[in-house]
């Protein structure tokens, strides 16, 4: 772990990421780099898969999927996204996604833990 307030600088690496049924998870910025407020990873999910079901907590949450697409559930609400579209999650609002392409979907969520 390194000290708080030090910068740092992290390529991709899949030696790094956990690996499940449903694609990947990389780590980029968490407690491990001293980061107090911020966490962020990038998630690689197979078509038809979700990271996780439906779920709410306290902090806010952005997801930006950098590649193919999504069902995304916010509240009561579900659309379909695409590349490049950034979805803001509320505190305590139920939010999920899952992968409607036939191709693997890749994200980056940026939390406040």
């Amino acid at each position: 772990m390194l000290p708080a307030n030090h910068p740092c600088i992290f390529r991709w690496d899949e030696h790094r990421a956990f690996r499940h049924e449903r694609g990947f998870k990389l780590p980029f910025v968490d407690e491990n780099c001293g980061a107090h407020q911020l966490r962020m990873h990038v998630s690689v999910i197979n078509p038809g898969e979700s990271p996780h079901p439906p779920h709410s907590h306290a902090g806010e949450e952005i997801v930006f999927l950098l590649e193919g697409e999504a069902d995304v559930l916010i509240g009561e609400e579900t659309r379909v996204i695409g590349p490049m579209t950034a979805v803001f999650c509320p505190e305590h609002v139920t939010h999920g996604l899952r992968n409607c392409g036939t191709t693997p979907m890749k994200f980056i969520v940026i939390r406040v833990p």
